[in-house]
């Protein structure tokens, strides 16, 4: 089930008289809110409900173990079970692909078994949603959530398959008092709605179908103008298709009283790679900033370690986007462009003013989210279903 559809139109009618009609009764609306989220990620599959909340048993265990020992082993024990998980069911068939073909270019055939694994929808975003709040928990940032609160957290049905990354502490203090519908902003989650359902639709899906497919499956029947056209094409179809699905899920969430922070801000219209990523799937790349680039060092230890770091966590950005070796190969670029910016940004400062070094000044300084509140946020996010490579 997606949102632009007549079933999710349905389906979303039903939950928001029940989610209004209960929230009042905290005790009951989590238990609703709960069965309604875990109906729509089982709609297609429901076997994939099972992995769900096996991940959510998991990071609370982990979480409540952590609050009481505040053993790292348990923090690596538990993000290496989210890892493995999303190894499997999304990188597996890639890896065993790929060393396959290297065994065999030098004389080593050794094939592994190539098994059909298929991959649950937003199994990306609720990983890292739960990584984020075990590594939170370990730092002593946040406190442990009550189980049925972490639960509804992870599950929550507008965010669970196309995004943003909401951290724990952003969503979670929302459930502490019931949702006041005379404080929501309905005009504005409307347009949301309405606007996310014409670039899905009228643009992004538009493009794909009249130009972008047609010359992309077979350039060589096409003039340089068709594909320099279809180029640009793909850049407005991916924007549109990704800030479409997250313009719906913050609206959505608006209507039900709760806020999401913002993830797109016009990112065609950043000057720098590094601007780009203040605008461009800002959930991600607070993520991958807090998370990958400040643990690794930052720029704590030198130029070479921190252009190091930068290629490190936009590489493995590549990967989150998919599981091939253009995407590894775009998030090299885009590491190296950012290292180079840096190094030019070094080169053109006057040596009698010597920059302060902190852990995130290489990273795109991604904007904190806001205060969770009714009121909520602008913008989008990306889905599981990956863009062509």
């Amino acid at each position: 089930m997606v949102f632009p559809t007549i079933e999710f139109a349905a389906f979303f009618a039903v939950v928001m008289a029940g989610s209004w009609s209960l929230m009042p009764r905290p005790h009951l609306w989590k238990p609703f809110i709960l069965g309604a989220s875990y109906f729509f990620y089982g709609y297609a599959d429901k076997r994939f409900v099972a992995l769900l909340l096996a991940s959510t048993v998991l990071n609370q265990a982990a979480a409540l173990a952590l609050a009481r020992w505040r053993d790292r082993r348990i923090l690596i024990a538990a993000i290496i079970c989210d890892l493995g998980l999303l190894g499997w069911f999304k990188y597996y068939g890639f890896f065993a692909l790929s060393v396959d073909r290297m065994l065999d270019r030098i004389g080593l055939p050794a094939p592994l078994p190539l098994l059909q694994v298929a991959l649950p929808v937003g199994i990306s975003f609720f990983t890292f949603q739960a990584m984020s709040y075990v590594i939170d928990v370990h730092r002593g940032d946040i406190r442990p959530a009550k189980t049925t609160d972490f639960a509804v957290y992870q599950a929550f049905f507008p965010h669970l398959v196309a995004g943003p990354i909401v951290r724990a502490s952003e969503f979670i203090p929302q459930l502490a008092t019931p949702r006041d519908p005379d404080q929501v902003p309905a005009t504005r989650a409307i347009f949301l709605i309405v606007g996310g359902l014409v670039k899905k639709i009228a643009l992004a899906d538009l493009l794909a179908t009249q130009i972008v497919d047609p010359v992309f499956d077979t350039p060589s029947q096409h003039s340089s103008l068709e594909i320099l056209v279809a180029i640009y094409g793909y850049a407005v179809q991916i924007y549109c298709d990704f800030s479409a699905y997250s313009d719906m899920a913050i609206g959505i969430a608006l209507l039900l009283g709760f806020s999401f922070p913002d993830n797109f801000d016009r990112p065609y219209t950043a000057a720098s790679l590094r601007e780009f990523w203040r605008r461009w799937h800002i959930t991600l790349s607070r993520w991958l900033r807090d998370y990958v680039y400040v643990p690794l060092g930052g720029n704590r230890h030198g130029p070479r370690r921190t252009y190091a770091n930068l290629m490190i966590t936009m590489i493995l950005g590549g990967l989150w986007h998919g599981a091939a070796w253009t995407f590894v190969i775009w998030g090299a670029l885009h590491g190296a462009g950012l290292a180079a910016e840096r190094r030019w940004a070094e080169s053109r400062r006057r040596p009698a003013a010597p920059a302060v070094m902190t852990t995130a000044a290489a990273w795109p300084a991604v904007p904190a989210p806001r205060t969770p509140e009714v009121t909520g946020g602008r913008s989008a996010a990306g889905t599981d279903s990956q863009p062509r490579p």
